[in-house]
Parts: C-alpha cells; structure tokens; sequence
C-alpha cells in the first residue's frame, strides 16, 4: 500500500458521494421486510500479497471470470491493511485509500449479508408456493370427487326419470281401455265392459263388479299419488344437488383466482428485484476487487 508520497489521487476512483444500497421496497407500497440483527465482523488478518498478485483483473474483467472473484472474496472483503506500510518508504499507508479499502469492504459484507436475507425469504417464499400449490391439488381432488359423485347423482335422476316415465305410460295404457277381469277381453269403454258382463257374465253381481272397480280405481289413485311423491322428490333431490354443487365449486374458482393474483404480486417482483440486487452485488464486488 503505498504511502500519500506514492499516491496520486488522481490516478486512483474518487470515493463515493452520493451512490448507496437500499432495499426495494415490497410489491404494493408495502414496507420492506425487516432485516436481522447485523454487525460488521472484525479484521484482523493482513492482506496476502502473493497470492492477490497472482491475480490478473483484467482478464478477470475481460472474460468476467466470477469464480476467481468467488475465490478471493472471503480474504478481499475480511483482510486489514491498517498496519500496511509503503514498500518504497516504510510509511504508513495514506488514510484516504484505507478509508476507501474499508469502504468497499463495508459495502461488500453488508451486500453479502443482504444476499444471504433475500436468499432466505425466497426459500420461505418457495415454501409458500408449494402449500398453495399442495392445497391447490387437494381442492382439485376434492372437486374431482364432487364432479363424480354430480355424474353419479345425474345418472340416478335419468334412471328414475326414465322409471317415472314407464309407470306413468303403463297408467295412461291402463286407463286408455277397460279389462274384463274374469275373461282376457278388452273393451273401449265402460258400457261395453257392462254389456258384456250381462251377456258373458251373469253371475256377477252388479255390486261385486262395482266393488271390484272401485279397489281397481283406488289402486290407480294409489299409484297415481306414488308417482306425484315421486316427482317432488326427484325434483328436490335434483335442485338440492345443484346447490351442493354450486357451493363446492365457486369457492374453489375464488380460491384459485386468489393464489394467481397472490403468486403474480408477491413471487413476480421478488424475483425480479432478487435478480437486480444479484447484479448489482456482482458490480460492487468487481469494483471492490
């Protein structure tokens, strides 16, 4: 290090003025998250001459070689010069390049210790990213589940439907003819049905064929009561089942949308200042080094 004799100011970068670090601020004018304790560590060690010598800076910047610059970083930023002395005179350094070595120290340790602090809110970020995206995958299983049992319920109503139907033709066919019930024939309608009582039948009684029909008219109401029951059912089955559904689904496209805007808003930028604050950590170090 040479002493203020040896040292021409002009030849050497000026000191900082009005350039300084500060941490973005968060997605939303939030403010930033806190940074931890932090204390600049003590420098105790000289500088290792022979071994900086061997380095060659403008290749390293040439070929912008950051693994030499990653190998010297530990001695660069933790060494002390305050006991360096001129080698032409054995003077003490100049106080003004020692202020701008402790300078650049200052600032590389505290960008090391900033680099370390964004590292690590990006693992609990990621770590965030995969919940949501865990709870993502449950709620599409879960209404992968609930779809299927909607096609389950769906095809149960069109076979009922379809059962309701039947009955009610066979009803209707039913009622279309009247059936003799002590021979196979059929007639239009009631009269002739009486007709041929008299004539085919004459030992039936009048009142035993009109207690007949009414037990057979009360079968019909019977069963026409049935199918009405059974209707209202299918009906309350079918919109109660609509409601389930609607209720499973629409908070699972809300919660979905929410994790898109959330993980467009917060990941987005930290990775986009995570990546500038990388740049220009590597900027300051080269010109540290």
């Amino acid at each position: 290090v040479p002493c203020e004799q040896h040292y021409s100011p002009l030849s050497a970068p000026q000191p900082f003025t009005e350039r300084g670090y500060c941490p973005a601020a968060a997605v939303g004018g939030a403010e930033p998250p806190p940074f931890t304790a932090f204390q600049f560590r003590g420098r105790l060690e000289g500088p290792d001459w022979r071994r900086l010598s061997a380095v060659d800076v403008g290749r390293v910047c040439r070929e912008g070689d950051v693994a030499a610059l990653q190998e010297h970083l530990e001695h660069v930023t933790f060494c002390s010069a305050e006991r360096e002395r001129c080698p032409h005179c054995q003077a003490p350094a100049d106080p003004l390049l020692l202020k701008l070595l402790r300078l650049a120290q200052l600032c590389t340790e505290y960008l090391l210790h900033s680099q370390e602090y964004l590292s690590a809110q990006l693992r609990g970020l990621e770590d965030a990213l995969r919940d949501a995206l865990a709870q993502r995958d449950r709620l599409g299983e879960e209404v992968a589940r609930r779809v299927q049992e909607v096609k389950a319920l769906k095809e149960e109503c069109r076979r009922r439907k379809k059962m309701i139907g039947t009955q009610q033709m066979m009803l209707e066919a039913r009622a279309s003819y009247h059936q003799c019930q002590l021979c196979e024939k059929a007639f239009m309608n009631y009269s002739f049905l009486q007709s041929h009582m008299q004539r085919r039948h004459p030992e039936e009684s009048q009142i035993g064929m009109k207690a007949k029909t009414d037990k057979l008219q009360d079968e019909i109401d019977k069963l026409k009561e049935q199918l009405q029951l059974t209707k209202s059912q299918l009906e309350a089955e079918q919109q109660a089942n609509m409601v389930r559904f609607s209720k499973v689904m629409v908070p699972f496209l809300l919660c979905c949308e929410e994790l898109r805007n959330k993980a467009n808003c917060i990941f987005l930028p930290i990775f986009v200042g995570f990546k500038d604050q990388r740049v220009k950590a590597n900027i300051v170090l080269a010109m540290a080094v």
